[in-house]
């Protein structure tokens, strides 16, 4: 019979951290329908990315501005995945969850000559529902890239409502190292990537890239672009200071991360920002309330924090969302914002935060998430252990961020001055929740290691 969802076994070393962010309910129509990479060199272009100079350009399809996700080949199949830096292992939704719901064409082994069983079976507790899955090996390719045998995991069975609708079947972990305690090598491992880099376009409904590979030399990112060390073991994260709106007059006691550092895990499969309660407690004081209508967008103040010494920051269309869709949804999918509005409204405007209750070695833990990568093209590199940060240009173009060796973060958000001040367009029922699986939901109290 069907595997039992309601026999606690321990968790898989493999797939502890899989972000639950990736895992996400998605509505029921589609804006883009179909994948067009663009360059400036050759506009005419009419693929699913580009490959030139040893790197892969990939386009990433938008979905209601809170999900992005990519094309890649499993057993020859195609399939499609969200790119997830905040995990670690290839999960795939597959023949072998027989009680599923299959809204895109699951993987099916039975097609392939080239999948091998490995048989090993886990359950993973995520916040949204128990997961059963079955380990194996498969050939997988990304554009150029390929991998023999690749270890991956196919979901046998469920209870996470996102995947019945969702447009994907398949997570695809980018994190930097291996998984908690496992051994098999990561895509990243398999492919010799050392380097990618991720960036959200910032027009409503429009395209993000994953570029695998390296876009720059290594002098050339010293001199222009932002440097942050990764100080965790298993994620993208660095070390955070000072988080305000720059509020000249506000109480300095309500700076988060100011008396004490924290921890931001740069994530591209979360889709706003996350943070402490208490610390969006504190920023609440520092700013005006949003209007419902938006109608004061240009009057609120830019969001700025420090990454390891390096200041940034973030205009009010990054952290100003509108509701778009039905709102009538359970109070559930309602709870994951810290800003929750009295009476629920099409087309009002909120705070996009969501909260996340975390303490690590480094402190309290952030996630910045997809409004970060739409200001931020982000640099991840596996062998330094560190990530660089370029001004995201048009057509997600990376620009120095530096000027004469020094940032200059009015003059970098002044470049989208002659764009419109709009929010975020979000389908609410898209919305996903910062949370991590089982061993991150019991960490409130206690130290996880990043």
């Amino acid at each position: 019979g069907p595997p039992d969802l309601n026999v606690v076994t321990p968790a898989s070393e493999a797939m502890l951290l899989l972000l639950v962010s990736s895992l996400v309910a998605v509505g029921s129509s589609l804006k883009h329908a179909g994948s067009i990479s663009l360059r400036p060199s050759d506009p005419s272009s009419n693929k699913t990315g580009d490959h030139q100079a040893g790197t892969y350009r990939q386009r990433l399809l938008n979905f209601q501005n809170v999900q992005y996700y990519g094309e890649f080949l499993l057993g020859g199949q195609k399939i499609e995945g969200i790119f997830d830096s905040g995990s670690f292992e290839l999960l795939v939704r597959s023949t072998r969850c027989e009680g599923c719901v299959h809204p895109t064409a699951p993987y099916d082994r039975s097609l392939s000559a080239t999948y091998e069983k490995n048989g090993t079976v886990s359950k993973h507790v995520f916040g949204s529902g128990p997961c059963i899955s079955m380990k194996g090996y498969e050939d997988v390719s990304v554009g150029p890239l390929k991998s023999n045998q690749q270890a991956f995991w196919e979901i046998m069975a469920h209870r996470i409502q996102a995947l019945d609708t969702a447009k994907f079947a398949a997570i695809v972990g980018i994190g930097p190292n291996w998984a908690y305690g496992n051994r098999d090598k990561t895509l990243l491992m398999s492919f010799g990537v050392k380097e990618f880099s991720i960036c959200l376009q910032k027009p409503s409904g429009s395209d993000g890239f994953l570029t695998w590979g390296s876009l720059a030399e290594p002098d050339y990112k010293d001199k222009h672009y932002a440097r942050a060390d990764v100080i965790g073991k298993h994620h993208w994260v660095a070390r955070m200071n000072n988080v305000s709106f720059g509020n000249v007059g506000h109480e300095m006691k309500n700076t988060p991360c100011m008396f004490a550092q924290c921890a931001a895990i740069i994530d591209s499969g979360t889709s706003l920002i996350a943070a402490p309660a208490s610390a969006l407690m504190q920023l609440s004081t520092q700013i005006a309330p949003i209007l419902e209508d938006c109608s004061n967008l240009h009057e609120l103040p830019s969001l700025h924090f420090n990454i390891d010494g390096t200041d940034f920051s973030l205009p009010p269309e990054a952290y100003v969302m509108r509701i778009t869709g039905a709102v009538m949804e359970a109070d559930s999918i309602w709870d994951v914002l810290f800003f929750k509005p009295k009476i629920r409204k099409v087309n009002m405007c909120l705070p996009a935060f969501m909260t996340i209750e975390m303490n690590s070695q480094n402190g309290p833990v952030w996630i910045l998430g997809m409004p970060f990568f739409r200001y931020y093209h982000t640099t991840f590199d596996r062998e330094l252990q560190a990530m660089h940060f370029a001004v995201a240009g048009p057509e997600c173009n990376p620009q120095p961020y530096k000027v004469n060796g020094t940032a200059d973060t009015k003059a970098l958000l002044a470049m989208d001055a002659g764009s419109l001040k709009q929010p975020m367009d979000v389908d609410v029922r898209s919305m996903v929740p910062p949370t991590l699986s089982e061993m991150i939901d019991s960490a409130a109290g206690n130290m996880i290691e990043l």
